[in-house]
């Protein structure tokens, strides 16, 4: 199995290895060396650094990783997990694992079950293709200054994770099984109705931002 090297640069060959390393660096974090993930390399910065990134699956809850790497090096010199710059604490041994892992399990009926990471739940009108509008439980992470994310639990099984900044939905925890499928946002006063491909969610900003 391939190891990302912290300390030491090794010259990057391809995109394939860019994205490899970034999710052998999400699977270091999380001490999960099984959780799979979908990772791609994105295009070189004006000054030359390379980035990549994607998601990775721990079971309960599907984290969105970024990297950064110096011009034509697997060095990585930027490490983000669900926005949160977590670089010094892989560097320095801190991984997150066992105990330490969030609690993302579905809050039935808006409720919390124990030891939950949500910081507040409700149930939101949802839908997605070939089904009628339903009622999906739902958990939120508020992170402060309006950003944050919500988890949107299907009523069989599965969820959709929605991101937001300063309030407003942003993106998706989009895989590759979603072919790109399009994010949309209306607002009908206080709610912001989401669209992504043809499954559609209800959001009252009160649930992502308090008030």
């Amino acid at each position: 199995m391939f190891v990302l090297t912290l300390a030491y640069p090794a010259v990057a060959q391809s995109k394939a290895e860019l994205a490899q390393a970034c999710g052998d660096a999400a699977r270091q974090y999380f001490e999960n060396f099984n959780a799979p993930t979908d990772m791609r390399a994105h295009e070189p910065r004006v000054d030359g650094s390379l980035t990549s990134g994607g998601s990775i699956d721990l079971g309960n809850y599907v984290a969105q990783v970024c990297c950064g790497f110096p011009a034509k090096e697997l060095r990585l010199t930027e490490f983000y997990v669900d926005g949160a710059d977590v670089l010094a604490d892989l560097q320095a041994g801190r991984t997150v694992s066992g105990g330490g892992m969030p609690n993302y399990d579905r809050p039935v009926g808006g409720v919390f079950p124990a030891g939950s990471s949500f910081t507040a739940s409700s149930i939101i009108y949802c839908e997605r293709p070939g089904t009628e509008p339903r009622e999906c439980d739902t958990g939120v992470v508020r992170e402060g200054n309006g950003n944050g994310f919500a988890m949107v639990f299907w009523p069989d099984a599965g969820n959709r994770v929605l991101y937001f900044e300063n309030g407003e939905v942003i993106r998706y925890d989009q895989s590759e099984a979603d072919g790109g499928a399009e994010l949309r946002v209306t607002r009908d006063g206080d709610m912001q109705i989401v669209t992504v491909g043809d499954a559609r969610f209800e959001l009252i900003d009160a649930l992502l931002v308090g008030g």
